[in-house]
């Protein structure tokens, strides 16, 4: 038994002295990453810059005769304006094209003018320096920037020190930053979560990096729980009374905010090294999909002769339009709509304009198509959210229809009829909530409904840990010069 106290307060001793500065860094990058997450161009922002499209829009089915061959199963159409142009972009499973709704016009293709017009739409202003970058830097780490690749990056000197990046190839505009948004990303969102370019480029080495620093965080927190409840206890045993035997301040602090924020990191260290891992088939076994897709649910895309509603109707309907793309819900034909101030979803079944409405019934069949005719479900329209279905920001759509599903996996569709977009989990998915999300960001219904306890909680329990962190260090420091004057 002594052999065995002798190893943990060994291992703590060790593995603590590192896992410290990683565990403060952790804490004080969490509080900032809560209210500054890592920044990326957002939807409104680029609804806003795009150019309107005209009153006079084309007929889709006369530019799809205008194709160098027939298409056949088309899964994507969409309309925009670009350089002037209205431009429809037809997608099928192996080919994309690209068509200028004037029959007497080609597509204008994207050249340096048509980056730097780009620009001046986002920043008025002339940009101090343009780089063209042929890899990622720590601003544009996703894999899904090196097909845009090369980019260009503009620095600007007005008040905010924009950067913005621009796909060469597109004209799309990428990444968009302020130096504020830099700056709390730097020392928030970027140590928190490793984006350091050389991991963060390499995606399995990221998601292990996450996860082994997280296992000896947890081996470090439990550890120290481990000494400081036995020393605790060898405190009663000899004295008959709780309490902590160290005198000198550090000591005496570190063991007593330890006892009391030790679950915690240790809670903190275990949701950390999942955060990107799931749960284990050995733990809780997945009978169904894991995730349904959205093709899966939705169905596959329809014909355009589907679409009874002429589009060009929309432009009335919706003054400022930008953007119309052909979606679905299964047999539902859907025309997703973009102005500079909303997106909407319009079935486009009938001849009049309005929005999307699915019922309880279609919503229902898109479940059966799943789970087959005979599966037992128990559907209800939600107005409030819900332990599995969870915004602190709001964002999430209300009311939704929850499906529930009396199959082993215990799965649960949340649908919202005015888009059809939904949410799967069933019993891994489910704990995953919890074993991340409930023990990492304390998103848990009692405590998010009451947003004043909610950031009490976080910040008490990041400061302990914090303190706990930082005592740790002080204590680590000590050790080791100790260990170097012996010598």
């Amino acid at each position: 038994m002594k052999k065995v106290r002798a190893f943990f307060f060994s291992v703590h001793r060790i593995f603590g002295t590192i896992v410290c500065v990683f565990f403060f860094m952790w804490f004080v990058s969490g509080l900032v990453l809560i209210y500054h997450p890592f920044p990326n161009v957002t939807d409104q922002q680029l609804r806003e810059r795009m150019e309107p499209l005209p009153s006079s829009l084309p007929d889709v089915e006369a530019v799809l005769a205008r194709l160098p061959e027939p298409v056949s199963n088309i899964e994507a159409v969409g309309v925009r304006q670009f350089q002037g142009q209205t431009l429809l972009t037809i997608e099928t499973a192996d080919s994309a094209y690209v068509r200028c709704a004037d029959t007497l016009q080609t597509v204008m293709p994207v050249t340096c003018e048509t980056i730097d017009a780009v620009a001046r739409r986002w920043v008025d202003t002339d940009p101090v320096r343009v780089d063209t970058l042929h890899k990622r830097d720590i601003w544009i780490m996703y894999s899904r920037y090196l097909s845009e690749m090369p980019i260009c990056k503009f620095y600007y000197d007005d008040a905010e020190k924009h950067e913005l990046y621009i796909a060469s190839r597109t004209g799309e505009v990428l990444q968009f930053t302020t130096a504020r948004q830099r700056f709390w990303a730097y020392i928030g969102a970027i140590p928190h979560k490793f984006y350091l370019p050389v991991l963060r480029q390499h995606t399995d080495a990221w998601v292990w990096s996450l996860t082994i620093g997280g296992i000896i965080a947890l081996i470090a927190a439990l550890s120290g729980l481990y000494a400081g409840i036995y020393i605790l206890y060898k405190r009663y045993k000899s004295r008959g009374k709780f309490g902590s035997p160290y005198k000198k301040h550090w000591y005496k602090w570190h063991h007593i905010s330890g006892l009391i924020f030790g679950v915690f990191l240790v809670t903190f260290a275990f949701s950390g090294a999942m955060a990107l891992q799931r749960i284990p088939q050995w733990v809780i076994k997945t009978h169904g999909d894991y995730r349904v897709s959205d093709t899966k649910f939705r169905g596959r895309p329809l014909p355009v002769e589907r679409y009874a509603l002429d589009y060009r109707l929309l432009a009335e309907a919706y003054p400022g339009l930008k953007t119309v793309e052909w979606s679905h819900f299964r047999d539902v034909p859907v025309y997703e709509v973009q102005t500079a101030d909303l997106t909407v979803s319009i079935d486009a079944s009938g001849t009049d304009v309005k929005e999307l409405s699915l019922t309880d019934k279609q919503i229902t069949q898109a479940v059966r198509h799943i789970h087959g005719e005979e599966a037992e479900l128990t559907v209800s329209l939600i107005n409030a959210y819900e332990e599995y279905y969870l915004s602190r920001s709001g964002r999430l759509p209300l009311p939704v229809y929850k499906v529930e599903v009396d199959n082993a996996d215990r799965s649960v569709y949340y649908v919202d009829p005015a888009t059809g977009e939904f949410r799967y989990l069933n019993r891994a998915r489910k704990a995953k909530k919890w074993v991340f999300s409930g023990l990492h960001y304390l998103n848990i219904h009692w405590l998010v409904e009451r947003p004043v306890l909610w950031t009490i909680a976080i910040w008490t329990l990041c400061l302990g840990g914090a303190y706990v962190s930082l005592s740790g260090i002080w204590l680590g420091i000590k050790y080791l010069r100790r260990k170097m004057k012996r010598r």
